[in-house]
């Protein structure tokens, strides 16, 4: 009897140990997914952050429609400026004059009416700056007026703003009331009218209005500003354009060269990869695109970090016809969707992933994320389910900044402890 109870007792502690080491093996498995792969390449920027009192650290986001709207990317880019300081908000454009969705704490608006040109058009100039599109427009002395909503939780005022245009004509003049205005050269190859208008404003602004005096022949076009307050810190620029994908970027380079020449990130995320799954998907060829952007970044600008992210995990809908008997003698086709995982998205991951391991460059794989969290993520997804809501992409910018976060206390771990080794030699 009593071996038989302690057989009981014996099974029993097996099964609790069991269920232990299941829930413990299941939370290092949800902790190792958020985890940045290869994070020792971004030791480099980490020792900017870590003089972030001093220097002005510029970040570049760049990505297809998770970021064209901002909720993902100005997420992260507003916790990392909690953390360490916030030097402005960046590069902004009107993409509702350009008649598309863009970030809701921007307004834009003009009396002129403008047409807009993409990365991803068939038809399209030969330059579209450093956000990979542009709006143009035929009027004389075109006006932009510019505003930023007043945040609670940050002050978003700026005490310059950089305007990149191409007025047709050099030297073109540019009038704003509230600012004395310099006139230069963009920072960035294309055309040689292609000028930068600075405001620079005696006071902290949330406003401005500008207008140019005259433009050539061909159109006026406009390539969006970069705005700054004067303060150290990071400054976080978010770049992305609806149904964007790696070889659009690649195609017509001189948009990304233009935004490391214009913007000079020390950091540059990469998040693509999702229309890539939703087309024809040759494993080989986007491996390719990745590698082209990547070289030429480091051809551009050596010095910058770069991270690459993966893709949600997004589904692929297909619609059902279904006959269904209303009457006696009459039938009615009702249709229903049901989503089912698309294997795309997988193979798009394995390679983002394979690729930085194999160069060495630092990767969150937030489809894995996405996975080991379905949970939190259940009410964030869009009707589509692949994009996500407002609170979904505000979810995963939080878990970008929360990877950043423990790949920098990693970093710090190890300046520590070099400082420790060098003290006893």
């Amino acid at each position: 009897m009593i071996t038989d109870r302690l057989k009981t007792i014996s099974k029993c502690m097996m099964a609790a140990a069991s269920l232990l080491l299941v829930s413990f093996t299941a939370h290092a498995q949800q902790d190792a997914a958020g985890d940045i792969q290869q994070d020792t390449a971004l030791y480099r920027v980490f020792n900017q952050l870590y003089h972030a009192d001093s220097n002005v650290i510029s970040i570049l986001h760049l990505g297809d429609s998770h970021i064209q709207a901002g909720h993902f990317s100005l997420t992260t880019g507003a916790l990392l400026q909690q953390r360490f300081g916030n030097a402005g908000r960046g590069f902004v454009f009107p993409y509702s004059t350009a008649g598309t969705n863009g970030p809701d704490d921007a307004r834009w608006s003009s009396t002129s009416r403008w047409s807009s040109e993409r990365i991803i058009d068939r038809y399209k100039p030969p330059v579209l700056g450093p956000g990979a599109i542009a709006i143009s427009t035929t009027a004389n002395e075109p006006t932009i007026s510019f505003s930023l909503k007043e945040n609670p939780e940050t002050d978003n005022s700026f005490s310059k703003a950089q305007l990149l245009y191409d007025a047709g004509i050099e030297n073109s003049a540019v009038y704003c009331p509230s600012a004395s205005v310099t006139v230069t050269p963009a920072p960035f190859s294309g055309s040689p009218t292609i000028g930068m208008a600075t405001l620079d404003f005696p006071q902290p602004q949330q406003s401005f209005q500008v207008t140019w005096g005259e433009r050539g022949s061909s159109p006026f076009r406009f390539y969006g500003a970069v705005l700054q307050n004067g303060h150290k810190g990071v400054l976080y620029h978010s770049v992305g354009i609806n149904g964007a994908m790696y070889l659009h970027y690649n195609d017509l380079n001189n948009t990304v060269m233009a935004g490391l020449s214009a913007l000079k990130p020390s950091l540059i995320i990469i998040s693509l990869g999702t229309n890539e799954a939703y087309s024809r998907f040759d494993p080989l060829q986007f491996r390719n695109e990745i590698d082209r952007m990547v070289q030429l970044i480091r051809s551009q600008r050596p010095e910058a970090a770069i991270l690459l992210t993966t893709p949600p995990d997004c589904m692929r809908a297909v619609r059902k016809a279904v006959r269904k008997k209303v009457s006696k003698r009459k039938y009615k086709t009702f249709y229903t969707t049901a989503y089912y995982p698309n294997p795309y998205i997988a193979m798009v991951t394995q390679q983002i992933t394979g690729y930085a391991r194999q160069h060495g460059i630092a990767c969150w794989n937030f489809n894995a994320v996405n996975k080991a969290q379905s949970d939190r993520f259940a009410g964030g997804w869009a009707s589509d389910h692949i994009h996500f809501s407002v609170k979904g992409y505000q979810l995963q910018g939080q878990l970008l900044y929360e990877a950043l976060q423990k790949s920098y206390a990693q970093y710090l771990q190890v300046k520590k402890n070099s400082v420790n080794t060098d003290d006893r030699l």
